[in-house]
């Protein structure tokens, strides 16, 4: 009902309980030692058979975690071709943005992947590489100013009267993409805006390749915002305006630009960029494939070693992207690899094993206490 809190999910012990053996003084703490051992093993045993018990009753129902939310990603598991619908919806596993913030590193695969474990006991693959581009590329996209170039004289315009409309309507996301407009109401319809200042992004002498841009981008980013007309029908089929090469030129496109494009007319993304936070700023597909270009090269690239620290900071940065589960230009971000939890309970059952055998002072001392 309302009022009531989310009960925690259930967790292993914390790795931190450990028993760290160290110098005694006598035969008493090699005692206590043991004794903080083999409890310690038991209550991972007891959580790990209680986890599978749950998992095989949630399996034979065919029920799916109602908690998770529809951020979230689906991976089949293990599921032959001929497998039913029904069976795989029954083994589906789902992974939200709030499981990056638990995730346990289990280490570095290949100097290129990361492998890690959710709460859930499932073992994830992440890609170093595609995880860090994501990040960066929709930290470009909401944080990067565009610059304003300032025209001579302005440059009258010629727009259908729905360009002109959504011109007016949109001013303030113009401005954000480096346009500046003069209005003059003496002039007739569709005639009243020039252009007085084109985004620029720079001169190219930092190593970045610049993007020229021009009048027909006015027309790119009417397209995007609905509009129909005179410029805007021009990018359609994917004119001038939506070139999508490193620095927005080209003729064949890049993925980065035709996925968000695509989606953000289906209505998936906020305007030309994808994730469900819907403050983030409209952009040119120009400045897209510029964004992606750049995001790519200062990215942790594959073949890099990383410390623990930096493969955690690389997983708990997932949370704050948007759309984490796939790079701009497509390339997936992670995929599930297997569950653990049936390889942890036989590890746990092994440990216990060969823990050496307490004479029976010690086991009743495990009993009384």
């Amino acid at each position: 009902g309302a009022g009531k809190s989310a009960e925690p999910p259930v967790s292993m012990p914390s790795p931190k309980e450990s028993v760290v053996w160290n110098s005694f003084r006598g035969t008493a703490d090699v005692v206590r030692l043991s004794r903080s051992s083999r409890r310690r093993l038991r209550r991972t045993q007891t959580y790990l058979c209680g986890a599978q018990s749950k998992s095989r009753e949630e399996e034979k129902n065919g029920d799916v975690d109602k908690s998770i939310s529809k951020t979230g990603m689906d991976e089949s598991v293990g599921l032959s071709p001929n497998e039913g619908e029904a069976n795989a919806l029954k083994r589906s596993i789902q992974l939200t943005k709030d499981d990056f913030l638990g995730m346990e590193i289990v280490g570095q695969f290949n100097l290129g992947f990361i492998l890690a474990r959710c709460r859930n006991n499932h073992l994830w693959i992440l890609d170093q590489h595609a995880c860090d581009e994501i990040f960066n590329f929709e930290r470009l996209c909401k944080t990067t100013v565009i610059h304003e170039q300032k025209l001579i004289a302005p440059l009258p315009l010629e727009l259908s009267f729905s360009e002109e409309h959504t011109i007016l309507e949109n001013i303030k996301v113009f401005e954000q993409n480096g346009f500046r407009f003069s209005y003059n109401r003496e002039n007739p319809p569709r005639h009243r805006l020039a252009l007085t200042a084109l985004p620029h992004s720079g001169t190219g002498r930092d190593g970045k390749k610049a993007v020229q841009f021009g009048k027909e981008d006015v027309g790119a980013l009417c397209s995007l915002l609905g509009a129909y007309g005179n410029i805007s029908s021009v990018y359609e089929g994917g004119g001038a305006g939506y070139g999508t090469g490193a620095d927005g030129s080209g003729m064949h496109g890049n993925n980065a630009v035709r996925r968000i494009v695509a989606q953000s007319r289906s209505g998936v993304g906020s305007g030309s960029i994808v994730g469900s936070n819907r403050s983030s700023i409209v952009r040119l597909p120009k400045a897209i494939a510029m964004f992606a270009s750049r995001a790519c090269r200062s990215s942790i690239m594959v073949g890099t070693a990383l410390s623990h620290k930096e493969m955690e900071d690389v997983v708990r940065k997932m949370y704050d992207v948007d759309e984490p589960w796939n790079c701009p230009h497509g390339r997936p971000t992670m995929r599930h690899v297997r569950g653990l939890l049936d390889c942890l309970l036989e590890d746990s059952c092994t440990a216990l094993e060969h823990v050496a055998g307490p004479s029976l002072a010690v086991m009743s001392q495990d009993f009384e206490t």
